[in-house]
């Protein structure tokens, strides 16, 4: 498999992933809030915003999947995007440590995929 295709195909499982979890987190707010190990979310607005975020922050990842060769901004800044939340996860701990655990997997698939695409490919000066 080319490292371009391997790198798609961990974004594009990232971005599906990201996806499904929105339309739960805004279709059914207290699932997330369970999961986490949280109370009851009131309003219901704030994840449900939440989720709404999720799919307008991973649909400026698709020129990225798209071309990832020449569209390297949205690929860098989803990798440091995933591992800032990740850390931020996992520094509050208690429910929220899966979550830390789940972006900084994804932060770190990517990364390792998408540095022999920016090896292979070089951008014209």
């Amino acid at each position: 498999m080319s490292a371009v295709k391997a790198y798609r195909v961990v974004l594009a499982l990232s971005i599906v992933a990201n996806l499904v979890i929105g339309v739960i987190i805004f279709g059914w707010p207290d699932v997330f809030t369970t999961v986490a190990g949280q109370p009851e979310a009131f309003p219901k607005t704030w994840p449900r915003h939440w989720g709404m975020q999720l799919w307008a922050i991973n649909l400026l990842y698709l020129p990225g999947l798209w071309n990832p060769e020449e569209q390297r901004w949205p690929n860098w800044l989803g990798i440091a995007i995933r591992a800032t939340f990740a850390t931020f996860f996992l520094s509050q701990g208690d429910g929220f440590t899966p979550m830390g655990i789940y972006d900084g997997t994804f932060a770190l698939l990517l990364l390792i995929t998408y540095l022999p695409v920016t090896r292979v490919t070089r951008l014209p000066a």
